[in-house]
């Protein structure tokens, strides 16, 4: 402790480089004032002052450390919140998903009944007229055969007639089953423009499956066939239609795909 400097001649030096910077920012500004005396500062005034700031940093800790604990609690306050606020919107979501499968898969339903309606309709269209025009052609050729028996002066005076009849037989009745056809699909075809129409907009979209790969999220497979101009897993045949719903697979789809060779 010998080699510790004394507190007045640290004081003292304190003195005169406090008098040097004063005397030198006069002389710069250019004010010949002299210098005022400086009240002589003791030991026990600097310990004060630096008590008074120990103080004053303490408080200030402890101000910033309250705010700090505030801000953490907030933050605390304001995550709980939000967690609370998605398990709510879950909640909700949750919710109307569940209130609105039920007409999603009404949508389904309906577009799948109206696709297989219409391609019943277009055999039965395929199929009757198929056996009209085969009955047409009968009574066609019987119409012939009667009209070869009758005597050659008959058959000089019916000539027109009998071509005539049998033209207006074979196309009115070819026709009047052909416009009840075409008008039925024709209804079909606005009812079910209507109906994707409304799955558009409820984002409803059925599952394309021609000459793609097997999803397995999507698709499943019932059936494997063995095509060697195809790629093993391309699906050939779609039995029955998959749908999604905002990208959610509502029902999948069932395929006919390519096994491996």
């Amino acid at each position: 402790m010998g080699n510790w400097p004394d507190h007045e001649a640290i004081l003292a030096r304190f003195r005169d480089w406090l008098d040097e910077a004063r005397s030198e920012s006069v002389s710069l500004d250019g004010v010949g004032l002299e210098p005022e005396p400086a009240d002589p500062i003791g030991f026990c005034q600097l310990v004060e002052q630096f008590t008074a700031l120990r103080q004053d940093v303490k408080l200030l800790a402890k101000a910033t450390r309250g705010t700090e604990e505030r801000n953490e609690a907030t933050l605390l306050s304001l995550g709980a919140a939000i967690e609370q606020f998605r398990a709510v919107q879950a909640k909700e979501e949750e919710a109307a998903d569940k209130a609105a499968r039920p007409l999603v898969e009404a949508f389904v339903e309906l577009e799948e009944s109206l696709v297989r309606g219409r391609r019943a309709i277009c055999q039965a269209r395929q199929r009757i007229l198929a056996d009209v025009s085969a009955g047409v052609t009968e009574a066609a050729r019987r119409l012939d055969d009667l009209y070869r028996t009758q005597p050659w002066w008959r058959r000089m005076l019916c000539r027109p007639w009998h071509n005539t009849a049998k033209a207006i037989y074979a196309g009115g009745t070819l026709d009047t089953y052909r416009n009840i056809f075409d008008a039925l699909l024709e209804g079909y075809d606005l009812i079910q423009d209507r109906t994707q129409r409304a799955m558009r907009q409820l984002s409803i979209a059925r599952i394309q499956c021609l000459d793609k790969p097997a999803d397995p999220n999507r698709m499943t497979v019932v059936e494997v066939v063995s095509d060697v101009t195809r790629r093993p897993g391309t699906v050939v045949e779609e039995i029955r239609p998959g749908y999604c719903w905002q990208g959610r697979v509502v029902r999948f789809a069932e395929v006919k795909a390519v096994g491996e060779q």
